[in-house]
């Protein structure tokens, strides 16, 4: 039988004779393979060997070994052969920069240099790292002359408007009143409006503004922004079992106040920044400011350094610089010009650093209360590089000293150590500590009730009195030990009497078989008081010490041993000022990144859309600005402002950008010009934080607790809490369980939050307590403002979800009521109840529109 030729060809791959390949597209196929997997050595940022594969010419021309290409001879191109090499000290990539080619992959390009190795004409070969938008000096641009001029409230309309004018889209108009409001009170301070402020803006021709400057000062405008740089420096509180701390301190509470009432004082972005980073170097007498370096204090890990040293240096470069260069602890970064030295050159900052916990008034046990700081504590260990980024791989032929990437030096690092006053390096010379251990001795003293616990607190009155007495000849050059060791030792003696009383009550009760075991206790507690007895009529020896007042404890590790063991051991008398040079240069004018990475975070939260999607990526392998020039202006007038914060929220929040309503009706063209809202002309519905819905279901309610800072409220209370949700402990494995079901923050990483959409949420909305609960008290202080129906329906649409239902809303509410009136045991309390837990179940609730 004769085939016909397509018949033939139809068989070809069943009898092992391979059809003829199709043209491989360079464009589509190959030219992303290699940008992936060689680029990063061969490419704009390193070219080895003198070679460069980013375009088809370049490799034609070759490096040091020659041309990489030899089209239509597969076998005679020297790229091919490096790849496809069995030798790992000649394969390409090398076996500490990736994995090896797939066959595929192998094949796709045997495939692109057998037909020719064709690329296009006019191929540009990758730009220079250092002509990369975020490596190129911050330069403020002229604000642009736009068409639209009465659309614009502030220059950042302008820049907004340009866009606009050049896609050919027109912007959505302003929202109404009442959604505004709502906007405001959600974004600005995390609760909704009362229906009394709702009602004050009505007659008001400048209630915006006055509303903006109003919120802006509210002291719940720290509460709710401090939530947000949580998230973004990684805010946890400790987590482990017992006292094995993994991650974070005991009390890390303090570092969370610190932060609101930073934002509430309007404290400069950088001054924070630097507080952050080094108050123990800049302020080391200030202990509120202290409280800052909890940011450090956070990345705490008891069994092992470097995972804390990984995190601190990974975290600071991705939160403060938008830069990843956790992966340059391997080997130099395939994207940015970082190499892996500069990765340790980072590292050595902070390898000094140790954790402590410093007294605070009023409180004389570390258990309950202190505040969580760091110091230098190991000021002599060396930061060594690790081989292909292992730790039982270090090179300490070559110590690495602390610095930046050459790219992003603008002037010479000046470290200098800087030496600490006598109270940082001695912490129970703060007054406090002594006057809270003479407090808390007279206050036993005085609460005692029995003969027995007289005598206790009495003894120990005068010991510490005693103590105190012996600290302060001490300090002046006397000699007081003597007279505070026999207070302790007369301590003791009273100590080991009730001993003796307590053994005797138990041998007494104790039947035949616990007898013995009785008796020898009581033996042993009478000898403890010969004993203690004793050393009250011995000399007291030259080198006996008395028990210290501790200023500040250290936080022992599994790795390094602390001086808690001798009490005579204090803290280093100075620190190696690194980390405040390192502050200096992050919050320089002339930093490249610090101050488009904090407008970028700042725009984010106000806009639902960040002007760079890859808000820790600034680097080449990030996405770019959306608005280049606006990112650009924003940064400086952060700088130029002092770093106000508070200056760029109301920008932003003022502008018509910000005021435009979110709905798309009317906007056909601009949804198919532009439907991703990337030149936003409209505004983008975002899902409300977790934090939000359950303070909102509060403050509705008229429960919402509004008191200000103080311990995280442990996960047994948090149920029958009315506290913001913000003092919630919040730590890796210990989570509310409503807050995550609406995208609590990951303590690990959350440089933005999810916005997930799934049906647990409709069912805490509909079947939790806490919504349950506060359905009722709404619908009485609805009902309490509006007995009628009628007026019931439109403050609960109003008041639930800044809506003024229409006809078919206000029909759907009143028949429903009349519904579930009619239920078994239904009434009009019921009835509205029930129409409040529907609001409270609608979209729009947990949307902010």
């Amino acid at each position: 039988m004769r085939l016909t030729l397509p018949v033939f060809l139809s068989t070809l791959p069943f009898i092992g004779i391979a059809p003829l390949a199709a043209e491989v597209d360079y464009g589509k196929s190959v030219k992303p393979l290699l940008k992936e997997r060689c680029y990063s050595c061969h490419g704009g940022l390193k070219q080895k060997a003198g070679l460069r594969l980013d375009t088809v010419a370049g490799m034609l021309i070759g490096g040091d070994e020659g041309p990489a290409l030899a089209p239509g001879d597969a076998g005679k191109s020297h790229i091919l052969n490096r790849i496809l090499a069995t030798d790992l000290d000649e394969r390409m990539p090398p076996k500490h920069e990736g994995e090896p080619f797939t066959t595929a992959q192998a094949q796709l390009l045997r495939e692109w240099i057998a037909g020719g190795a064709k690329g296009p004409v006019d191929e540009k070969p990758e730009s220079d790292p250092r002509e990369h938008w975020a490596f190129r000096q911050r330069v403020r641009p002229p604000v642009p002359e736009i068409e639209n001029a009465a659309w614009a409230n502030n220059p950042i309309d302008a820049f907004i408007a340009r866009q606009h004018q050049k896609h050919g889209i027109l912007p959505q108009k302003q929202a109404p009143r009442e959604v505004l409001i709502r906007r405001l009170y959600l974004d600005l301070i995390g609760i909704p409006p009362t229906p009394a402020e709702i009602a004050a803006t009505e007659n008001d021709d400048g209630w915006y503004d006055s509303t903006v400057n109003r919120l802006l000062n509210d002291p719940r405008h720290g509460e709710r922004w401090a939530r947000h740089w949580m998230d973004i420096w990684r805010y946890s509180d400790w987590w482990g079992l017992g006292d094995q701390l993994r991650n974070s301190q005991k009390h890390m509470w303090h570092w969370r106040d610190w932060i609101v009432e930073s934002l509430n004082a309007n404290l400069p972005y950088d001054e924070m920044l630097r507080q952050m980073l080094a108050a123990d170097e800049l302020y080391p007498a200030d202990p509120q400011k202290l409280r800052a370096t909890g940011f450090l204090a956070r990345n705490f890990f008891l069994f092992n350094r470097n995972p804390w040293m990984e995190e601190t240096v990974e975290h600071v470069s991705k939160g403060l610089l938008g830069l990843t260069m956790n992966c340059t602890k391997c080997h130099d970064h395939k994207y940015d010009p970082i190499t892996q030295v500069d990765y340790y050159r980072m590292r050595a900052f902070f390898e000094p650093v140790h954790v402590r916990l410093d007294a605070v008034p009023g409180e004389t046990e570390f258990d309950k209360n202190g505040i969580p700081r760091v110091f230098d504590g190991l000021p002599s260990e060396p930061t060594f590089r690790y081989i292909r980024g292992e730790e039982s791989k270090p090179d300490k032929s070559a110590p690495i000293a602390p610095g930046v990437p050459a790219l992003l030096e603008f002037a010479p690092l000046e470290v200098r150590p800087v030496e600490l006053p006598l109270a940082g390096r001695e912490p129970e010379r703060n007054a406090w500590v002594m006057e809270s251990h003479l407090a808390a001795a007279q206050k036993k003293n005085a609460d005692a009730k029995d003969g027995r616990g007289r005598e206790l607190a009495k003894a120990e009155l005068e010991g510490v009195e005693a103590r105190i007495r012996a600290t302060r000849a001490e300090w002046s050059g006397g000699d007081a030990r003597e007279d505070a060791i026999r207070a302790e030792q007369r301590i003791a003696v009273v100590n080991a009497r009730h001993a003796v009383a307590d053994a005797e009550a138990i041998l007494e009760k104790a039947d035949a078989q616990k007898k013995p075991d009785a008796e020898k206790k009581v033996t042993d507690a009478r000898d403890k008081v010969v004993k203690s007895e004793k050393a009250l009529t011995e000399p007291v020896k030259p080198d006996a010490m008395f028990t210290r007042f501790a200023g500040a404890q250290w936080t022992p590790t599994r790795f390094k041993d602390s001086t808690k063991d001798d009490p005579r051991i204090g803290f280093p008398a100075s620190s190696t000022g690194r980390r405040s040079a390192l502050a200096a240069w992050i919050t320089d004018t002339r930093n490249l990144l610090s101050s488009r990475v904090a407008v970028n975070h700042i725009w984010t939260r106000h806009m639902g859309q960040p002007l760079v999607a890859t808000m820790f990526d600034f680097g080449r392998k990030g996405a770019g600005p959306t608005h280049p020039e606006l990112l650009d202006w924003l940064a400086s007038e952060l700088v130029e402002s002092g770093w106000d914060m508070r200056h760029i929220h109301r920008l932003i929040v003022t502008s018509a950008t910000y005021r435009m309503s979110s709905s798309l009706l009317g906007a056909e063209a601009s949804v198919a010009r532009d439907p991703d809202n990337h030149q936003m002309w409209h505004r983008l519905p975002q899902r409300i934080e977790s934090e939000v819905v359950r303070d909102s279901l509060l403050a509705l309610a008229g429960e919402l607790d509004t008191t200000l800072g103080g311990p995280s409220i442990p996960p047994a209370a948090q149920d029958a809490s009315k506290r913001r949700s913000l003092y919630f402990f919040h730590s890796n494995i210990e989570k509310n369980r409503f807050l995550s079901t609406f995208d609590a923050a990951d303590v690990k990483d959350c440089y933005r939050r999810d916005q997930s959409i799934v049906p647990q949420q409709a069912l805490a909305m509909s079947n939790s307590a806490l919504v349950h609960n506060a359905a009722e008290k709404i619908a009485a202080r609805i009902t309490n403002a509006a007995p009628d129906e009628s007026g019931f329906v439109r403050a609960a649409w109003m008041q639930i979800l800044a809506i003024t239902p229409n006809e078919a809303e206000f029909a759907a509410s009143t028949r429903s009521l009349a519904e579930w009136r009619a239920l078994p045991g239904g009434n009009d309390t019921t009835a509205r109840t029930h129409l409040v837990r529907a609001l409270l179940s609608h979209n729009d609730f947990v949307t902010l529109r």
